[in-house]
């Protein structure tokens, strides 16, 4: 079955700011596909008229890439919590993702960002009262 253009299924193109994606090797498997993907920025197209086009773009186009390594008690976490919030929200609001609640956790960090002191993960997880 052919793949789709995403641009064709939101009903019109989409403008992709940014250098467009490096050719992926095949035969270098050492690396994940996903490491291989540039960062994406989506931008809706103007009119003809000039005026911004309102036409909602998903939100997870607009966010950049980024590969981490977590615990695997924090994925167990992630996804336990995923699933909860999932199933309370029953069908209201937007579909939570492991990607949502990682993203909340860093505005956390971020808006605590003046308490952070160390130059190790344990010492910066104490600085921020996080011991165990």
């Amino acid at each position: 079955m052919a793949r789709k253009n995403l641009g064709s299924m939101l009903g019109g193109d989409i403008a992709v700011a940014g250098p467009a994606a490096p050719p992926v090797e095949k035969a270098a498997p050492a690396a994940p596909p996903a490491a291989a993907a540039a960062p994406v920025s989506v931008q809706a197209t103007p009119h003809a008229a000039g005026s911004q086009d309102v036409r909602s773009v998903p939100r997870w186009l607009t966010y950049e890439r980024k590969e981490t390594r977590i615990r695997p008690d924090q994925l167990e976490w992630v996804e336990a919590q995923r699933k909860e919030l999932n199933q309370r929200r029953q069908g209201a609001g937007e579909r939570l993702t492991d990607n949502t609640l990682i993203r909340v956790a860093l505005d956390l960090l971020i808006k605590h960002q003046g308490e952070l002191q160390g130059v190790t993960e344990d010492q910066l997880r104490q600085s921020l009262g996080l011991t165990d």
